[in-house]
């Protein structure tokens, strides 16, 4: 959520205060982004649930992509489970232009406010409750895509006063990993209610800034020179399908071994799994959610 919020300031800010593209546009365009493949997949995880005599779909909320507005795991996880975090984008989206009028104190503010809450909820919820408002709540979650847009405002800051940094792209990278790294390998030092929420921000804050300075010079780092890799940003490409059709292929590839070879080893399931996803998301990326996305768009815009 944190990339999320950079990324649409980052490709939307300049664009929505000149007007030269409207909010109607923006909603357009972001609603083609996530919506199809959504719905796809939304779709067949409904035949699966049917096929396993699963009545409670909550399909409704699931359409409108409201369900990750109920504290319930039922229905925030139900179909298929991946796209409770595409219902906190599409309220993220909404909320964008409007909080792109604040100015960077007011945001600075409210997400100051969010995070007080988030720290107050935090030692005062009961732990079965935690799940659901520090991970998954909306309105709480809001919080990493504000930090997310607060850290495109200091990235264009950096970029404009500190011109020198673009040559230090290799170790930016690296000291970014390695603290994220750090923070990892303590994690489980921590209440897990607070890896929920608030722990891994200064490391991902750390990631973002460092690989969008590296990335934008001239003399990328080191890291960012890879990851160019046509295959590797191909692969970037097919990530929205892979996460939402991830968990639908392990319930079937699942099904089908066990049904079959009763006790399957996990390591050749896990990677059977991997090679259908793979698969099956380039797929889906080719003849679904690239041709929907420009239908939708020139239809709509």
């Amino acid at each position: 959520f944190i990339l999320s919020g950079f990324i649409l300031t980052y490709s939307y800010e300049s664009r929505l205060r000149k007007k030269i593209v409207s909010i109607r546009s923006f909603y357009i365009a972001r609603f083609a982004r996530i919506y199809p493949m959504h719905f796809v997949t939304m779709i067949a995880a409904l035949i699966l649930s049917l096929a396993v005599g699963n009545n409670d779909n909550y399909l409704l909320q699931n359409s409108l992509l409201i369900q990750s507005f109920y504290s319930d795991k039922d229905v925030f996880f139900s179909l298929n489970a991946p796209s409770w975090s595409i219902s906190d984008e599409m309220f993220f989206y909404l909320l964008f232009p409007i909080v792109l009028l604040f100015t960077a104190n007011i945001r600075v503010f409210l997400f100051a406010f969010l995070t007080v809450l988030i720290l107050y909820l935090n030692i005062h919820l009961d732990d079965g409750s935690k799940h659901y408002w520090l991970y998954i709540s909306p309105v709480l979650r809001f919080a990493d895509f504000l930090l997310g847009m607060i850290l495109y405002s200091i990235y264009k800051y950096l970029n404009t006063h500190y011109e020198s940094l673009n040559n230090k792209g290799t170790i930016l990278e690296i000291v970014s990993i390695s603290i994220f790294l750090i923070f990892f390998t303590f994690h489980l030092n921590l209440n897990i209610s607070y890896r929920y929420s608030i722990y891994y921000w200064l490391p991902m804050f750390l990631i973002i800034l460092a690989f969008a300075i590296s990335g934008s010079s001239n003399n990328k780092g080191f890291i960012s020179k890879i990851l160019s890799n046509k295959y590797l940003v191909w692969l970037g490409e097919i990530s929205f399908c892979f996460y939402l059709i991830h968990v639908l292929v392990i319930r079937v590839v699942g099904f089908i071994m066990n049904k079959i070879f009763f006790n399957v080893n996990l390591i050749i399931l896990s990677s059977l799994c991997l090679i259908v996803t793979l698969i099956a998301s380039a797929i889906a990326y080719k003849f679904i959610e690239k041709p929907l996305n420009y239908k939708i768009k020139e239809y709509l815009l």
